[in-house]
């Protein structure tokens, strides 16, 4: 049976460098979350989504995004259990970005029970410190502008910390200092999981 990975953490904490290694040692597929989110919103020919009986509005959740928020958790929650249920008779799947928020993580939880699917998530650590000095060093994207940084890591601290502690709760969650040499970051995960 095929597993479920998730690599969280703070902005520019290296969850996509190293969920693509991760990805690249198990054989699995690597997917980012908001790209995912991207996409769906594209395919949505009205201007909003409806998921259960809430509407978004997509222009409304993209300026969040770029506000340095987060998409709602009902979004991505649907949006990562439909992509786990198509991919994962194929694939070990490894996300990046997801679960943010303790709603999001019950939705995906959820699917992957029904599914009988084991996963974890695990959280890199990065202090702010170290986290504005890369945003300085890359700022590629129009979310590495230092103020929204500042933004997205309050967000991180105000909704992703809660979900974290709620994983841990569960054993779900494993815990990587994120700050150093890229390959032994990766040899960590590794060790941790396997």
């Amino acid at each position: 049976m095929n597993k479920v990975f998730f690599l969280t953490g703070p902005p520019l904490s290296g969850k996509d460098t190293q969920g693509k290694l991760l990805a690249k040692k198990i054989k699995g597929k690597f997917l980012v979350t908001h790209i995912l989110i991207d996409r769906f919103f594209k395919k949505q020919k009205k201007g909003y989504v409806k998921i259960g009986k809430k509407v978004f509005s997509i222009k409304k959740e993209i300026e969040r995004r770029y506000q340095g928020g987060l998409y709602s958790p009902e979004i991505v929650g649907y949006v990562v259990s439909e992509k786990i249920k198509e991919l994962i008779k194929k694939y070990n799947l490894v996300f990046s970005g997801s679960p943010r928020m303790t709603e999001e993580a019950k939705i995906e939880i959820k699917t992957l029970k029904e599914l009988g699917i084991d996963f974890k998530v695990i959280a890199l650590k990065v202090s702010e410190k170290e986290l504005l000095k890369r945003a300085k060093k890359r700022s590629r994207e129009k979310e590495d502008n230092p103020e929204i940084v500042k933004k997205r890591i309050e967000n991180y601290k105000k909704y992703v910390v809660p979900t974290l502690n709620f994983l841990k709760k569960r054993g779900y969650l494993i815990e990587i200092n994120g700050e150093g040499d890229i390959k032994e970051i990766h040899k960590k995960i590794i060790a941790s999981l396997f």
